[in-house]
């Protein structure tokens, strides 16, 4: 069966090879001028070539049956040719597939081996043959004695159709010869010069230039020497019709147009040259060479461009697939899916979530994530429907674009994903996620700015233990973006201009007081943002420093501009922990009270009860601070988890009560007996005591009768524009 097998492709090999060369063998056009014969575009020798290259070995049967064939069957003139033809096909694909290995057997128009097939497969094939033929030609008598010199200008022309020949048939037989080897792979050619004219340039432009190219070949081989453009001068208006066409069309398609059109030059070479009585041999010779070199230069770059052109179309279109893809996983990421929103308006998206991925991620390394995203996507894909599809993109989780969205579907989805079990090595993993869903409106302009919200929503769901519907009309009017608060956070960073208010801390033992100072952000509109809108973003951006030491600056500021009037005034600052263990914080603030000559006495940092205030460095810094001048107080009380264990090590000189215990201080026993002990607590640390949100006369009379000596609120005072304390 295999023998049998072998038989029948030999037969299939010679078959195909002995029609395509009689085939080429009429196409190809020659004449005699002064005894020496001159070949024009000639397809015979790039067939043989084109044959050795996709068969290699087992090409040789079927030539030498053909040698055989052609020794008895042509006259030796033409046996001449051929046996030329195939000792300089031998040599060169030899000594080609010596130098490329089996790579050389790949589809022409691969950049990668444009050099070497233009050395073996092309200049050597051609300057072999001419020069082997036109030998053979002087051997045999063919040419007389006096032509001795091979080296004239007919071989030069004869040498420079060959290459012509060579640059563009080769390809061209390659194709025709792996086209009968394998139809399957000719389709595909086929969709490939479809997809070619489809997506290249518009198809005005596409018709404008065939029109052209027609128009001038017209003039080519149309006989009308008494007017220019009918002459070899045409010849150079090719080259940038052909150029255009390799650079938007590619390699694929232009090659076979530029054999066809090759041929017709050759065969109607005496149209656009013509040998009458104007002309004399040498000029006709002299034109013929000129001509030659120029179209053997135009195949040359034309093939040359077009290869180049395919190469970076495909690298382009390779980059556009990476822009659409996630790199790790091979999924399409959210540029996909913006685009693909915009070909199915009335599609449905839904995100689904594991907040645990991130954890698990820095346990088992970066692998995990993406081989866990691999396992959902492969779990959830038979479950899609139509044109559904999958996209994902890191730190937002995966995105389904469903086209028919309704509750019951998504109820399905979650259901599935509940039962999901993620196997890694020896461990299976059940893990919660949270699933979010909404129906896409096209007028909603910004993409990014769903896939936020619908990820926040995932956290909703994932703490309701069911899908969760975001709808994005339900949003109030006065609602303010994230992104806006983001940027008005850092604008005021910028430019320092936080609003700055000031709120009175008053004695309840003399006229003292001092102002602390509270901070809110201009959105506009009149509309304030107050600290509990913009601080999580601005701890979430790592910016809590930079907001400390801005407000720092404008409150010196501000207290540099009061001058001499109120040189005693003092002034209360909140400080968050993450300034503390900043390790330029101390440096940047000695630098601000240089610049504005403000004596440290005048301030109190308010530090909030944390965890991070335990640490050395900010104990350190809290230290340096109290040694400036500085007083320290300790803001919100209380609230922490261990309140008097940290207020047994930390020094300080003030205590602020928090005010969720004074609020009910005088119908609430427990905050009533709270407040006098940490009233008690202080007095044993020489503490001054401050009790927040005093809000009425009879919480006044009761924290004083406790003993606090320093109280804040709006019974004793509102807060104001800081620059209302100049009056």
């Amino acid at each position: 069966m295999v023998f049998s097998a072998s038989i029948q492709q030999h037969i299939k090999i010679c078959v195909t090879f002995f029609f395509l060369y009689s085939l080429a063998a009429k196409l190809s056009h020659s004449v005699e001028i002064v005894g020496m014969p001159l070949r024009f575009y000639d397809l015979t020798l790039p067939i043989v070539t084109a044959l050795l290259i996709l068969y290699h070995r087992r090409a040789l049967p079927t030539l030498a049956l053909f040698a055989l064939y052609s020794f008895y069957h042509y006259p030796l003139f033409d046996f001449l040719s051929i046996a030329a033809q195939l000792s300089s096909a031998l040599i060169c694909v030899t000594l080609y597939f010596f130098a490329t290995g089996k790579r050389g057997r790949v589809s022409f128009g691969r950049s990668r081996l444009s050099a070497q097939r233009i050395c073996w497969l092309i200049f050597l094939n051609s300057f072999t043959f001419t020069v082997l033929y036109q030998w053979l030609l002087l051997k045999f008598h063919f040419i007389s004695a006096s032509d001795e010199n091979i080296f004239s200008v007919i071989t030069l022309i004869n040498i420079q159709w060959m290459l012509t020949s060579c640059i563009t048939g080769v390809p061209f037989c390659y194709l025709l010869f792996r086209a009968c080897y394998k139809p399957s792979w000719f389709l595909s050619y086929l969709r490939q010069l479809k997809d070619l004219i489809v997506n290249g340039p518009h198809a005005i432009s596409q018709l404008v230039w065939a029109m052209l190219l027609i128009a001038i070949m017209y003039c080519m081989i149309t006989t009308r020497n008494d007017i220019l453009i009918f002459t070899d001068y045409s010849i150079v208006l090719l080259l940038p019709l052909m150029l255009w066409g390799s650079i938007r069309l590619g390699h694929a398609l232009i090659n076979p147009l530029w054999v066809f059109m090759l041929i017709l030059l050759g065969y109607y070479t005496d149209n656009y040259i013509s040998i009458k009585n104007e002309f004399t041999v040498e000029h006709y010779i002299g034109h013929l060479a000129l001509a030659s070199s120029m179209i053997a230069i135009f195949s040359l770059t034309i093939v040359l461009v077009g290869v180049l052109a395919t190469r970076i179309l495909n690298y382009i279109k390779h980059l556009k697939r990476v822009s659409l893809s996630e790199p790790h996983t091979g999924l399409p990421n959210l540029q996909a899916l913006k685009k693909d929103l915009i070909q199915y308006p009335n599609a449905g998206l839904c995100t689904v979530q594991c907040p645990e991925l991130n954890s698990l991620t820095q346990a088992h390394g970066i692998a995990f994530r993406f081989e866990f995203v691999k396992a959902v996507v492969a779990y959830l894909t038979p479950l899609l429907k139509g044109y559904d599809n999958i996209y994902y993109s890191p730190g937002y989780g995966i995105f389904l674009r469903l086209d028919n969205m309704n509750e019951s579907l998504i109820d399905s989805y979650y259901k599935a994903m509940t039962s999901f079990r993620f196997s890694w090595g020896e461990m299976e993993l059940g893990l919660n996620f949270g699933l979010s869903w909404m129906r896409y409106d096209n007028n909603i302009p910004n993409l990014s700015y769903i896939v936020g919200q619908l990820n926040a929503s995932t956290f909703v769901s994932l703490q309701n233990g069911k899908p969760e519907n975001l709808n994005m009309n339900e949003a109030g009017d006065s609602a303010v973006n994230p992104a806006v608060i983001r940027h008005l956070l850092q604008q005021s960073i910028d430019q320092k201009s936080f609003v700055l208010l000031a709120q009175p801390i008053v004695s309840t033992s003399s006229s003292d007081r001092y102002q602390e100072i509270l901070i809110r952000i201009n959105a506009g509109n009149n509309n304030l943002l107050f600290p509990n809108t913009f601080l999580p973003l601005a701890e979430e951006a790592g910016l809590l420093a930079e907001v400390d030491m801005t407000v720092i600056e404008q409150t010196f500021r501000f207290m540099h501009s009061l001058g001499q009037s109120q040189g005693d005034s003092r002034f209360s600052i909140n400080l968050t922990p993450q300034s503390l263990i900043k390790s330029d914080f101390l440096d940047r603030l000695f630098t601000l009270f240089n610049t504005w000559s403000i004596r440290p006495e005048r301030i109190i940092f308010e530090i909030i009860e944390s965890d991070i205030i335990d640490n050395l460095n900010a104990a350190n810094v809290l230290r340096e601070l109290r040694n400036l001048g500085c007083k320290i107080a300790i803001d919100d009380f209380g609230t922490g988890a261990s309140s008097y264990s940290r207020l047994k090590n930390l020094e300080a000189d003030i205590l602020k009560i928090d005010g969720s215990f004074v609020r009910n201080i005088v119908s609430e026993k427990f905050d009533h007996f709270i407040v006098m002990s940490f009233c008690e607590a202080a007095k044993f640390k020489n503490l001054e005591v401050v009790a927040e949100f005093v809000e009425s006369e009879e919480i006044k009379q009761m924290l004083i009768t406790m003993g606090v000596g320093w109280l804040q609120g709006y019974h004793t005072g509102k807060p104001v524009a800081i620059e209302s304390l100049r009056k």
